[in-house]
Parts: C-alpha cells; sequence; structure tokens
C-alpha cells in the first residue's frame, strides 16, 4: 500500500512522534511505500518529502499574529495538495495536526477520497489544552461544549490570550464538525481514552483500540537497587511529589530522574538528575534500574516508559491515571497508587524495595506482558487490517 504518514513534527520529540518513526519503520519493513507530511523544523530528521513540508510557527503569547492557522492553514492545505499530486496514497494516517497544521488538511484529503484514520494522542477533540488538567487538578470542566471554561481557568500556559484562542478553536471546529465529519477512524492506544470520547458524545464515526507497540530486546533480567523516573520533570508528571516523597522518607536507594524541565535541580545523595539521555543510554538505565514509576496527576492516555520498563524486565509504580491501570496490574507487574495521597506512593515505594523476589517475579510477568500483546507483530496486523477495511 502506499501510506501518507501526517505528523506536526518530524523528530523524536514525544510519545506521538516516538510512536510515528516507528510506525514508517514498520510498514517500510513489510514492503509499503510511505511519505510523510509535518512542519519544518531545525530539529528534523531528513525527509525526500521535505520541500513540501510547511513552514515553521511557534505558538505563544509574543506571536499571536500565527493564531489564524490554528484554525485553519492555507499554506498547509497548499503544500498538502502539491505533495497528493506527487504521492496518491491509498490511506492518510494522521498523529498530531492541531495547531501547526489544522484540521483543514483533513477537507483537502477528504475531497480527493483519501481514507482517513487519526490516532489519538492526547485528549484534544475534547480538551482545549489537550491534557484534562488544570489548576493542579484532574479537569473536566469543558464537558458538554462548555469551553469558555479554558479562559475562566487560563488553562493554557496560564495565559488568558492563550487560553481565549484555544477555546475559540475548539467552538470553530466543533460547529464545523470537522474531525467528526472527515475522520473515516479514530484510534485510540488505550480503552480510557475511548470511553472519554463515548461520555463526553462525540459523534464520531468510528473509534478502535489499537495500542502501541514497542520492540522488546531479549536480555537477561538483572536485580537493580535504585527507582527510575524517565520523563518530562513537570508537577503535571508528579515529580514534584516524587521528589518531596524521597526528601522526607530514607529509602535504601537513589532516585534517578532522566529528562528534562522546570523541576530539574542538582542532584543530592538520595537524588540524582539526569538529564535529557539518549534513547540507548535510557534502554541501560531501564535495564540497571529496580523499578520505575510514572507518577502522573493527569490522565496519561498510553505512557511509552510503562512499554519500556516492561521490555527492559522492569516492574512499574504507576499512578491510577488514564490508562496506566491498564498496562499497569496489580501484583502482577507492579503496584499502582493514588497520587493525591503521598502515603499511597510510599507503601508501594516501600513494598518494591523491601522483597527482591517479588521484583524479579514481576519484572519476568512485565516481559511477558509486551511480547504477549505489545509486539510490532501483532501492531501491524491490526494497523493494516484498518488500513485495509477502508482503502
Amino acid at each position: 500500500m502506499r501510506i501518507l504518514l501526517i505528523n506536526k513534527f518530524f523528530y523524536r520529540r514525544r510519545g506521538a512522534e516516538t510512536y510515528l518513526f516507528d510506525l514508517k519503520e514498520l510498514l517500510e519493513q513489510h514492503g509499503h511505500t510511505v511519505a510523510v507530511f509535518a512542519m519544518q523544523h531545525p530539529s528534523n530528521e531528513l525527509s525526500p518529502w521535505s520541500q513540501y513540508f510547511v513552514s515553521e510557527v511557534k505558538y505563544d503569547s509574543k506571536n499571536l499574529k500565527a493564531a489564524g492557522r490554528m484554525f485553519w492553514s492555507r499554506e498547509a492545505q497548499r503544500q498538502l495538495e502539491q505533495l497528493l499530486n506527487a504521492f496518491q496514497p491509498d490511506v492518510a494516517h494522521i498523529q498530531n495536526i492541531y495547531h501547526q497544521l489544522s484540521p483543514s488538511i483533513l477537507v483537502t484529503l477528504k475531497k480527493r477520497h483519501i481514507p482517513i484514520v487519526l490516532t489519538l494522542h492526547d485528549y484534544k477533540l475534547i480538551c482545549p489544552n489537550y491534557e484534562m488538567y488544570t489548576e493542579n487538578a484532574v479537569c473536566m470542566r469543558c464537558k458538554g461544549g462548555r469551553y469558555y471554561n479554558a479562559v475562566l481557568h487560563r488553562c493554557l500556559k496560564n495565559s488568558r490570550a492563550l487560553s481565549t484562542l484555544a477555546m475559540l478553536e475548539m467552538y470553530l471546529h466543533k460547529t464545523m464538525q470537522v474531525y467528526e465529519k472527515n475522520v473515516d477512524c479514530f484510534v485510540s492506544p488505550s480503552q480510557f481514552l475511548k470511553q472519554q470520547l463515548v461520555d463526553w458524545k462525540e459523534h464520531v464515526k468510528r473509534i478502535e483500540v489499537i495500542p502501541n507497540f514497542i520492540q522488546a530486546p531479549s536480555i537477561n533480567l538483572t536485580l537493580g537497587k535504585d527507582v527510575l523516573y524517565a520523563g518530562s520533570l513537570t508537577s503535571i508528571k508528579g515529580v514534584d511529589s516524587l521528589l518531596d516523597n524521597f526528601k522526607k522518607n530514607r529509602y535504601c536507594c537513589k532516585l534517578l530522574l532522566a529528562g528534562s524541565g522546570p523541576l530539574q535541580s542538582k542532584s543530592s545523595d538520595s537524588i540524582t538528575f539526569l538529564g535529557q539521555l539518549p534513547k540507548e543510554q535510557l534502554v541501560k538505565q531501564l535495564q540497571q534500574c529496580r523499578v520505575a514509576v510514572v507518577p502522573s496527576r493527569h490522565h496519561e492516555n498510553f505512557p511509552y516508559t510503562v512499554l519500556e520498563a516492561f521490555a527492559a524486565g522492569k516492574p512499574v509504580i504507576g499512578s491510577r491515571r488514564g490508562g496506566i491501570p491498564e498496562l499497569v496490574q496489580e501484583k502482577q507487574t507492579g503496584w499502582l497508587f493514588e497520587p493525591t495521597k503521598p502515603a499511597s506512593l510510599t507503601a508501594a515505594l516501600t513494598q518494591a524495595l523491601a522483597d527482591d523476589a517479588r521484583i524479579i517475579n514481576y519484572g519476568k510477568n512485565a516481559q511477558a506482558v509486551v511480547t504477549s500483546r505489545y509486539t510490532a507483530d501483532t501492531h501491524y496486523e491490526k494497523i493494516i487490517a484498518l488500513y485495509q477495511s477502508l482503502a
């Protein structure tokens, strides 16, 4: 098949881009021809299709002149038309297009009668700030189309101007039903995210749950000593609570933090900041740690960190938020805790650090879960069947 992958970024930035590049490689390995449409950026990987990419744009409170593009991008439509003239796809698979590309490209694809698949990596379809989280708490104020709450609570970067734009964008696109009318199938990596669309009464044509995948290397399991967190060092990820927990309790290990963000600080006897690590070094840290922790306060969709830890044969301590409980099975592959209750995290950490045999057993179970449910082959079978059902 000839498959067009679309995402606003074409460099490894976050989970959506991890999936984009892994999917591209997977499809090409199976003999499919893949083209890419994205935005120009200095960090982009090389692509023979980059001549069709839209110009770079940055959105912040100092660049409101570019705001029109987040509503509707004529440039994105023109550039995509040129790409479609050069590459005639059987299906278009979209990741994140909000703001930098805009849903205007959905209309362009639909006019060409190209089937559209859109993988949901966040909650943008129902939430102006993507995350269903504001003012340090899970937020569902916009349920029922009450998007004006975005402005009242400054839910986008605590900026009234940016929040107003996000509100207007939601009202416009919902009035047009631009996603609902043009996307043939939405893919949700987690059952949780799909259920949110159902609960919020989103009128979409079709939703399929297809989890992300990971290549699990064959490794010998080792019993490490330290606790590892990998991700953005922000409060929404629960990093501040994690740091406080290690400062107040004397565990027989260190907390290692791989990533960057506003909560990055100087290392201490019990806490080590590793900085942003290349993929190979992160994998090595996962293989050497005792347990990984995912303490998010917001509703994670399908965090790759859990899969990466499982692939390394490590159990996970995860918060009861979003899709995390779908991945982490209590007393099988890790522990779950309530992110609003510090004692719950302390109890999980204490258990994980006290029993070597349990850690090894949970690690084996975790690796078995990856090799049985989240392999590249399993994902390919499901995604190609979806493509073929639409083409």
